[in-house]
C-alpha cells in the first residue's frame, strides 16, 4: 500500500508538474507573437490577443481574451471577449490544428461588404483552395496547416452586417443578437444546430441537422451525396409563436447548385421579416401559413460559379432568393397591406382572407380573397394560366407574359347603411350588385386586357370633380393596354374602345396615359347622355361642408329650416366651393400677403399638377343636361402644353343658340397670363357667380358675350388688371329674394315673405373692366311688375361699389319709381338717395321693356335665348298688389 500510495504521490506530482510546466518554461508573450505572426501568414488576417495561456493536461487547451481579427489596413470584424479551445495533440503532429470544442463568449461580429474590395468581410474571409502562403523574412515557404473543428459553442454575441454594393436583393444593413448557438458534430455527416437570439426585441430559434460541413465551405471538398438538410425555426414566445420547417437537400452545397427543398409552417405576421429583407418582402404581410416547394435555376448563376471557380459562401446566398423557382404553392394569407404608390396603386390597398394555390408548375395558379380599396370593398378571384408563366411574367429575364381571368364583386351596401348620417358605416361606397370581369395577357412590360363591367348601384371613385356620384344600372366595356419601357420603367396606359352607359351618363372613350402615370392625357371622349340634372351623390359628400365654422353653418339657409331650393349639382358644387375655395372672398377683403416659402405657380396651386401636364383631349356630347342648361351637339377641346392650358368651345348649342368661346390659361413665364373670348357662351348662373367667389343668387343660363385678358404674379394682380368687356344676359331664371331686398325700396320687406325665390324675366348688363375698376352698363332686373335699371362702377381692390338704380313697380296701372343710390363693400350696403349734383340715369335710353333693352346690349346684336314675353296680368286691390311683387306666386 505504501509503494502504492508513494506511486500515485509521484504520479500527481509529475502531472501537476507537466500542467504547469508551460507556465514558467514557455514565453507567453514569444508564443502569442508567434501565433499571430504564423497566423497572418496562413490567412492574411492579422490577429490580436490579450492575455493568453496554454495548458496541457487535462489535455491540451488554449484560452486568450480580447481577441481582435480584421484585415490589414482595415477596421476589426471579430471582437471576442474570450476564446477557449481544446485540441487534439495528435493532430498537431500532421500539421492539423484540431479543436474539439471552440468556445467564443461575448463576441461582436461584422460583416460588411465595402466599396474597398480589401477591406470586405463577407464569408469566407479567405480563399478555400489550398494555396501556398507567403514567404516569410528569410525567404522560406510554409505549406498550410489544416484546420478543423469537433465542436462550436458562441455565446452572448451581436451579429450585424452592412452591404455598400446592395443590389437590391438583400437589405443594406441590420444586427441581431446571439443568445447561443452551438453547433455538434461538426465533422460528422449530419451536424447538429442549434441556435437561439433576438431580433428588435423578439426571440427566435433554429433547430435542425444539415450536410458535411466540409462540403459547404469547401470548393474544394468533393459533391458526391447530397447535401441534406431539416431545419427548423420559431420567432415569437408563448401561444403565438411562429413555426416554419425547412426540409430540402442540394447537389452541391458550396456552390448552392441544385437545390430542392420545402417550405412549410404559420407565421402571424412578416412585418419584422419585411423589416430584414425589405426587396423581398415588399408588403406588410399578416397571418401566413401553408407549403411552397422551391428548385433553384442553375442556369441564372454568376459566370464564375458556372464555370467552377470559387465563390464566396454568402454571395451564393445572397443570390439564391433570385433564383429560387416555386414548384408547388398552396398558402393563405391573412392580410396584405400595400401602402399608396406601391406596384403603380394611387391609394392604399387591403387584401384580406387570400388563398393561393397551384399543384404543379403548369398547373394553373389561383388567387381569390377579399380586397378593400379606400372605402371600397370587393370579392376577387383570380387564375392565371401556369404558376411558371406567371413567374417568369414577374421575374423572368426575357419579356414575356401569361394569360389572367379576373372577377370582382362587390360587397353589397344597403340603402339604410348609405343613407343613415348616425350609421358607423357611413364612410363605406355605395355599391349594389357590382361585378368587373378582366380577360388577357399581364407581364411586366406589356399587358393587353379585356375588361367589363356591370352595376345595379356603384359610388365612383373619390377622385375631383365625381367623389360620392352614384351611378345607376351602369354597363361598361373596353381594353386596357399597359406598357413599361423597361422592368422598373414608369407605365403608359392606353384605354381603347370603352363604352360606358348609365341613367346618369353614357358614352366612349379612347384615351392614352403616357408614363408616368399623371403627366397627362389625349384622348376623346364622346356623350351620347348626361344629366347632370339627377346627379346623386353619397353623403359622405357633406362631410366638407360640416366642417365649416359654426357661425357659416347658422348663416345657411338649411340650419334657418329653410329648404334650398337647388338641384343635386349646384348643392355638390357648391360643397366642393366651400371646402377648396372657403376662404376666397375674404381674400378680396384685404391683399394677400405672398408667402415667400411658397415657390408654386399660380396654375399650380389652382389645378395641381394638371398645370403643367401634357392635355389633348376632345370632348363631345350629344345631350348634355346641367344646372338647368340643355347643351346639344356640344363639342370641347382641352389642350395643355408646357404650363399652357386652354378649353376651347368648337361647336354646340343651347336651344337654338350656336356657341363658341376659348379660354386660355398661360402660366408657361412670368407674368401668368389669361383671357377668355365668349361669342357667344352660354353657361350656369351657379358656375359663373362661384368663379367670382359669389354666393350662388341667381339660377338659370348666362348668356356671355366678350373678350376679357389679364395678366398678373398673383391672384390679386390678376384680378386688378382685368382688361375687356363682358356683357352678362340671364333670361327665364330665378333670383333669390334677399337680392331684391336692397333694391326695391319701400316694398322691401314685403320682398322678404314668401318662398326662397322668384322667377326672373331677366337680369342682364354690360361690364368693362378698365384700370382696377369695373364700370357696369345698362343693366336691368326684371321680376314680374318689379324691375330696376342702372348703372355704375366697382373698385377691383377693396370690392367697393356705387350703383345708381331706379326701381319700378307696377300695380293696377299706377307706377312708381324713386332714384337711388346704393353703396356698399364686404357684404354691408347702404340705400340712399341720389345728390342733386350727382349726373341723373339715363332712363329714356331703355325705352319701354328694359329687359329687352338691357339684353339686346349685352349680345351685341348676336343670337341669344328668347326673352319671355312681360307678365300684363293683374288685378286690383291688396291681393292684385301681392301677386304684382311675387308674393302669391312664382
Amino acid at each position: 500500500m505504501k509503494k502504492l500510495a508513494v506511486i500515485l504521490i509521484g504520479l500527481v506530482v509529475v502531472l501537476t508538474g507537466i500542467s504547469l510546466a508551460p507556465q514558467f518554461l514557455i514565453d507567453q508573450d514569444h508564443l502569442r507573437q508567434r501565433i499571430m505572426v504564423a497566423f497572418q501568414r496562413q490567412t492574411g488576417l492579422e490577429l490580436k490577443m490579450g492575455e493568453t495561456s496554454f495548458q496541457l493536461l487535462p489535455w491540451p487547451s488554449f484560452q486568450a481574451t480580447n481577441v481582435v481579427l480584421t484585415r490589414p489596413g482595415c477596421t476589426p470584424f471579430v471582437a471576442a471577449r474570450s476564446v477557449h479551445a481544446d485540441m487534439s495533440l495528435l493532430a498537431v503532429l500532421n500539421r492539423e490544428i484540431s479543436f474539439q470544442e471552440f468556445t467564443v463568449k461575448g463576441a461582436g461580429i461584422m460583416l460588411h461588404r465595402a466599396s474597398e474590395k480589401q477591406c470586405s468581410t463577407w464569408l469566407p474571409v479567405f480563399s478555400q483552395e489550398d494555396t501556398a502562403t507567403s514567404p516569410a523574412a528569410d525567404g522560406t515557404v510554409s505549406p498550410r496547416w489544416k484546420v478543423s473543428f469537433g465542436g462550436l459553442h458562441l455565446t452572448d454575441a451581436e451579429l450585424s452586417w452592412q452591404d455598400d454594393l446592395s443590389d437590391g436583393h438583400v437589405p443594406a444593413g441590420g444586427h441581431l443578437h446571439i443568445k447561443s448557438l452551438e453547433l455538434a458534430g461538426m465533422r460528422s455527416a449530419s451536424p447538429w444546430v442549434d441556435l437561439q437570439g433576438t431580433h428588435e426585441h423578439t426571440p427566435f430559434t433554429l433547430r435542425g441537422r444539415v450536410g458535411p460541413l466540409s462540403q459547404l465551405f469547401s470548393a474544394r471538398a468533393e459533391q458526391k451525396d447530397p447535401w441534406a438538410f431539416s431545419l427548423g425555426m420559431t420567432l415569437g414566445a408563448g401561444d403565438h409563436q411562429d413555426r416554419v420547417t425547412l426540409d430540402g437537400l442540394m447537389r452541391d452545397a458550396h456552390r448552392l447548385k441544385g437545390v430542392n427543398f420545402t417550405l412549410s409552417g404559420r407565421w402571424a405576421s412578416l412585418r419584422g421579416m419585411r423589416h430584414l429583407f425589405p426587396h423581398a418582402v415588399p408588403a406588410d404581410l399578416g397571418q401566413i401559413e401553408g407549403t411552397v416547394r422551391f428548385h433553384s435555376d442553375d442556369a441564372t448563376l454568376p459566370a464564375a460559379s458556372s464555370n467552377g471557380a470559387d465563390m464566396a459562401l454568402t454571395d451564393s446566398l445572397l443570390h439564391l432568393p433570385g433564383r429560387l423557382v416555386p414548384d408547388q404553392i398552396h398558402a393563405h394569407l391573412g392580410s396584405v397591406d400595400l401602402p399608396a404608390g406601391a406596384w403603380h396603386v394611387a391609394a392604399p390597398l387591403q387584401l384580406s382572407d387570400i388563398q393561393i394555390d397551384a399543384d404543379s408548375a403548369q398547373a394553373p395558379l389561383v388567387l381569390q380573397g377579399q380586397a378593400a380599396w379606400g372605402r371600397y370593398a370587393w370579392l376577387f378571384h383570380g387564375e392565371l394560366a401556369s404558376l411558371q408563366q406567371a413567374r417568369m411574367a414577374a421575374f423572368g429575364r426575357d419579356p414575356s407574359s401569361v394569360g389572367l381571368n379576373l372577377d370582382v364583386q362587390g360587397q353589397d351596401r344597403t340603402l339604410n347603411s348609405l343613407f343613415n348620417r348616425n350609421d358607423a358605416g357611413k364612410n363605406d361606397v355605395a355599391q349594389e350588385h357590382v361585378s368587373f370581369a378582366l380577360q388577357g395577357n399581364v407581364g411586366r412590360q406589356s399587358s393587353t386586357l379585356t375588361f367589363s363591367g356591370q352595376a345595379s348601384l356603384l359610388q365612383l371613385p373619390d377622385m375631383k370633380g365625381i367623389s360620392g356620384l352614384l351611378v345607376h344600372d351602369g354597363h361598361v366595356k373596353g381594353q386596357l393596354v399597359m406598357n413599361a419601357p423597361g422592368t422598373d420603367g414608369p407605365v403608359s396606359v392606353t384605354v381603347q374602345d370603352m363604352a360606358f352607359d348609365s341613367r346618369e351618363f353614357g358614352g366612349t372613350l379612347t384615351a392614352d396615359f403616357p408614363a408616368p402615370l399623371g403627366s397627362g392625357m389625349s384622348g376623346k371622349l364622346h356623350l351620347t347622355h348626361m344629366d347632370g340634372d339627377h346627379f346623386t351623390y353619397a353623403p359622405v359628400m357633406e362631410l366638407a361642408a360640416e366642417g365649416a365654422h359654426p357661425e357659416e353653418k347658422q348663416a345657411s339657409p338649411a340650419s334657418n329650416g329653410q329648404k334650398e331650393d337647388r338641384s343635386a349639382t349646384d348643392r355638390y358644387m357648391g360643397s366642393q366651393y366651400a371646402g377648396a375655395h372657403g376662404a376666397a372672398t375674404d381674400e378680396h377683403m384685404a391683399p394677400s400677403v405672398p408667402d415667400a416659402s411658397v415657390q408654386k405657380s399660380l396654375p399650380v396651386q389652382w389645378f395641381g399638377a394638371v398645370a403643367t401636364s401634357a392635355f389633348d383631349v376632345d370632348v363631345t356630347a350629344d345631350q348634355l343636361h346641367v344646372a338647368g342648361v340643355a347643351y346639344q351637339g356640344l363639342h370641347l377641346h382641352l389642350l395643355g402644353l408646357e404650363g399652357r392650358l386652354s378649353l376651347s368651345v368648337l361647336g354646340g348649342n343651347v336651344q337654338d343658340v350656336p356657341l363658341s368661346g376659348e379660354v386660355v390659361l398661360d402660366g408657361s413665364s412670368d407674368p401668368v397670363r389669361m383671357g377668355m373670348k365668349a361669342s357667344p357662351l352660354i353657361l350656369p348662373a351657379g358656375w359663373v357667380q362661384m368663379a367670382l367667389n359669389q354666393p350662388v343668387t341667381f339660377e338659370g343660363p348666362v348668356q356671355l358675350n366678350g373678350a376679357l385678358g389679364t395678366e398678373g404674379a398673383q391672384q390679386d394682380a390678376l384680378w386688378q388688371a382685368l382688361d375687356g368687356q363682358m356683357g352678362l344676359s340671364l333670361v327665364d331664371g330665378r333670383v333669390h329674394r334677399e337680392v331684391l331686398a336692397p333694391l326695391a325700396g319701400p316694398a322691401a320687406s314685403l320682398l322678404k315673405m314668401g318662398s326662397g325665390t322668384m322667377g326672373l324675366r331677366c337680369f342682364a348688363g354690360t361690364v368693362k373692366f378698365d384700370h382696377g375698376q369695373a364700370h357696369f352698363n345698362d343693366m336691368a332686373l326684371e321680376v314680374k311688375h318689379f324691375s330696376v335699371i342702372g348703372q355704375g362702377t366697382m373698385k377691383l381692390d377693396d370690392m367697393s361699389y356705387t350703383l345708381q338704380l331706379m326701381p319700378h313697380v307696377s300695380l293696377v296701372g299706377a307706377d312708381f319709381s324713386t332714384p337711388l343710390v346704393l353703396s356698399g363693400q364686404n357684404g354691408a350696403f347702404h340705400v340712399g338717395t341720389q345728390d342733386k349734383d350727382q349726373p341723373a340715369l339715363d332712363t329714356a335710353s331703355f325705352g319701354s321693356d328694359a329687359c329687352a333693352y338691357a339684353v339686346q346690349q349685352a349680345r351685341g346684336g348676336q343670337k341669344g335665348l328668347a326673352l319671355p314675353a312681360r307678365d300684363e296680368g293683374h288685378s286690383g286691390g291688396a291681393g292684385g298688389i301681392l301677386r304684382a311683387l311675387g308674393l302669391g306666386g312664382n
